[in-house]
């Protein structure tokens, strides 16, 4: 049997003595009176509900919590989709405007497909080629809308709450729908008349 440390009994008071408690003892977030405790784990992509240990009910302890926050008890769970619309039609413009500017490189990269499918349709290029650069380009504009909203909340956070966070991508959503429609309406155009 392992034994416990105590502290020194107190002459004057005669006090019992009482458990040392472990420095290196993580000091875990209470919820309030009313309240529950909720965590954005980085592993589901979305809000848990935790425990008093701040674990979810899948097992994720408290490092896999990108944030820890208080939620009233009578309040339904925070939802943010794990997919995003907006990134996944325009991923520079919707990258740039969430810091996240390395998407930019998406636009040569579609020129390239754009070029390599022309040259495609008039039998100056593979077929095969063009298709694998566009099912490529898809494949990671896909992956990237999958992670596009885990790490554009954690950018705005501080700033907006969750409900807040997916309102204002439901905007980008339809603006990027409509930006992405107009585009590829202008290089059809390009394609069909100015390139013949």
């Amino acid at each position: 049997m392992a034994e416990q440390k105590v502290t020194k009994v107190d002459a004057r008071t005669g006090a019992a003595p009482t458990p040392l408690k472990d420095p290196f003892e993580p000091k875990l977030p209470k919820a309030s009176p009313g309240m529950r405790l909720v965590g954005y784990c980085r592993q589901c992509r979305g809000f848990q509900e935790l425990d008093k240990r701040c674990e979810d009910a899948a097992g994720h302890d408290r490092h896999a919590m990108a944030i820890i926050m208080e939620l009233p008890k009578d309040k339904p769970l925070y939802h943010i989709p794990e997919f995003n619309w907006g990134a996944f039609l325009m991923p520079p413009i919707w990258g740039a405007g969430h810091g996240q500017v390395f998407a930019v490189v998406l636009y040569p990269i579609w020129l390239m497909v754009d070029n390599l499918i022309w040259a495609a349709i008039h039998g100056q290029a593979s077929p095969v080629l063009a298709c694998l650069a566009l099912v490529g380009t898809l494949v990671f504009m896909f992956v990237y809308a999958r992670t596009a909203n885990y790490m554009g909340y954690m950018r705005a956070y501080t700033r907006k709450s969750p409900e807040e966070y997916v309102a204002g991508e439901r905007r980008w959503a339809v603006a990027m729908g409509v930006l992405a429609a107009l585009m590829v309406a202008f290089a059809t155009w390009y394609n069909l008349t100015l390139r013949g």
